[in-house]
């Protein structure tokens, strides 16, 4: 009988201890799925999208206009972008949504913009990016308002630049009191990432949400 008690206790003490295992292997593998979903939120290209149109939904000021780190050394480039942004000292726009449509609307002088946008992303290896579309409704194209784009719609005529021969879409990236619009030029694979070679961009800060 003795032999049979000290038997029961040690399968119960090595049921225990498999009980245990396995209670640690399941936290284990719960931990793994939950920071697997984590990054892929992170990565979650409709929240990306979700999130910028949220933070951007207000009223901006024009800040500056300069040009990207790229391999434009004309100083005619940095010459023409500065010019240009004296004439957009007073440029204000304003993003808002109505009756389920995101618009934009801007002004500067006596020019005026109006029209819809859309935010979309374009991946480049595992990783999106946010672009923004502008959809005129009237007022001159966004790419000739902001950044003097030709009919080509090269930024400040430079269709000659290198680094700006290529820029054709507005990327957008937008913080609570910062919003940046750029036209930019190539994208390419960098030592940290993806990086865009170059481009034309602009700044503002919020003035109301």
């Amino acid at each position: 009988m003795k032999i049979w008690i000290i038997f029961g206790i040690c399968v119960l003490m090595l049921a225990g201890c498999t009980s245990a295992e396995y209670q640690k292997m399941q936290a284990e593998r719960d931990q793994l799925l939950k920071n697997y979903e984590d990054l892929r939120d992170e990565h979650n290209e409709l929240k990306l999208k979700t999130d910028t149109i949220e933070v951007l939904l207000g009223k901006w000021k024009f800040l500056n206009l300069e040009i990207e780190e790229s391999d434009v050394t004309e100083e005619v480039a940095k010459t023409k972008a500065a010019l240009y942004a004296l004439d957009l000292k007073n440029l204000m726009l304003e993003f808002f949504e109505e009756k389920g449509i995101y618009n934009y609307r801007g002004k500067n002088g006596n020019t005026e913009v109006f029209g819809q946008f859309t935010v979309i992303t374009v991946r480049y290896g595992d990783e999106p990016f946010p672009f923004i579309r502008f959809i005129r409704r009237s007022g001159p194209e966004i790419p000739q308002f902001l950044f003097a784009a030709s009919s080509d719609r090269k930024p400040l005529g430079l269709s000659g630049a290198p680094g700006l021969d290529t820029a054709n879409e507005i990327s957008i990236s937008v913080k609570p009191d910062r919003l940046y619009l750029t036209m930019h030029g190539k994208m390419q694979l960098g030592p940290s990432g993806w990086v865009q070679s170059g481009g034309v961009r602009c700044y503002f800060e919020r003035v109301e949400k």
